[in-house]
């Protein structure tokens, strides 16, 4: 898989951190998870590794098994690539990313306008990513009128 999270890291490998995490600190075996979830050994065990994406209702699933809270469970989508189901437990703490986030989702606003703003984020993104990578200046610097 090589779709990257917003952190750069594939989000297979995220994933597979993060549940292996979660599994650890409730102090459940691969296997007793695998049997409380309702899969295979083989399959939880492929999703620690980072050799399979697990499905939204596999990520639910899991995070049920494993007793997690709210804002754990959308942690634990939102590794998998999966919106959370409720995005200030993401963003809480820059709270103009969850305002993107509704944004997007909202059907109030056009359907064109959402693409629209989806495309410039998009375009923000690849462009933080080359200058961090080059050293060149942001869009951001650049509207903000830095030298």
């Amino acid at each position: 898989m090589d779709e990257r999270g917003l952190d750069g890291q594939p989000r297979v490998t995220a994933f597979a951190e993060l549940l292996r995490r979660y599994r650890e600190s409730a102090r459940v075996s691969q296997s007793r998870l695998a049997q409380l979830s309702g899969f295979d050994h083989s399959y939880v065990s492929r999703l620690e590794s980072g050799r399979r994406a697990p499905t939204r209702e596999a990520v639910l699933r899991l995070a049920s098994a494993l007793g997690l809270g709210p804002a754990e469970r959308d942690n634990l989508l939102a590794a998998a690539g999966f919106l959370p189901q409720r995005a200030e437990h993401l963003f809480g703490d820059v709270p103009v990313l969850t305002d993107v986030v509704q944004l997007l989702q909202s059907e109030d606003v056009p359907e064109a306008v959402r693409q629209d703003f989806q495309q410039m984020l998009e375009l923000l993104v690849r462009q933080v990513r080359r200058s961090a990578w080059t050293g060149r200046r942001t869009l951001t610097s650049e509207f903000a009128g830095a030298d």
